[in-house]
């Protein structure tokens, strides 16, 4: 369905939200845009599913409508000022959404407007381990992540990995993608690597050994306090988000 013919009411219920993303220096580095909706497709009746995914479509629209904006907009209040490096906007979608054509071509045409305004679109694929797709579905969305990797105004980043990701669980291998966000860390996590050093350890040589054979960049993701912000600098990570380093803003 084409997103332009959906109503705007149909955006009721999701919010969107911007986040930092810092370097190790805390210097800013990027940020991400999420979309957060008070209801899932899981908790709703099957005779709303239908409805639910065209408003979702229709948020992810309006999402990206806002990301131009602001890029145009920004990149108009520095006309005058020293030339900036590039920064870089992660969108953050539902694996799901590589199905609907009318995104990713939303996707592609953001990608040449930022590509223009020295602004690096990053699109971050949530793969939730409990909806993994059937095969055909999965190798039509596999033929859309390359349709993205090629394109040279985007990046890929895999959101959600952690210890217990497996290969069974990924549509395709780390290599294609540029960047891998992880939650860094969980409660438990956090007290198994302070009180146990061998899963410091594995954790530690799991991230070197995918960053030398991908050349992947990793994102710690969800620090929150500056206990986890200081074990975080102890792993190979290069960026760093979450409310210790800035609180998520309405975008």
């Amino acid at each position: 369905m084409n997103s332009a013919k959906i109503s705007p009411d149909g955006l009721v219920g999701f919010r969107f939200y911007r986040q930092a993303i810092v370097e190790r220096s805390c210097s800013l580095w990027g940020s991400e845009i999420q979309i957060n909706s008070t209801s899932n497709l899981y908790n709703l009746p099957e005779a709303l599913h239908m409805e639910y995914c065209e408003s979702l479509q229709c948020a992810y629209s309006e999402a990206l409508r806002r990301i131009t904006a602001r890029s145009v907009q920004a990149k108009d209040t520095l006309t005058l000022a020293p030339r900036p490096s590039m920064m870089h906007t992660f969108f953050q979608i539902d694996q799901s959404v590589l199905m609907i054509e009318d995104t990713l071509k939303q996707i592609i045409q953001t990608a040449n407007v930022l590509e223009k305004h020295q602004h690096q679109l990053v699109v971050s694929v949530d793969n939730p381990l409990d909806t993994l797709p059937g095969p055909l579905e999965r190798r039509a969305m596999v033929r859309q992540l390359y349709t993205l990797k090629d394109h040279s105004g985007i990046k890929l980043a895999y959101n959600n990995y952690n210890l217990d990701t497996k290969q069974g669980d990924l549509l395709i291998e780390l290599g294609l993608y540029d960047y891998i966000k992880m939650p860094f860390p969980d409660t438990a996590l956090r007290l198994n690597l302070n009180t146990h050093s061998d899963l410091f350890d594995r954790l530690y040589e799991r991230m070197l050994q995918l960053i030398s054979n991908t050349k992947i960049s990793f994102i710690a993701d969800n620090v929150e306090f500056a206990d986890t912000a200081l074990l975080a600098k102890y792993l190979p990570f290069d960026y760093f988000q979450g409310g210790y380093y800035s609180s998520a803003e309405n975008f």
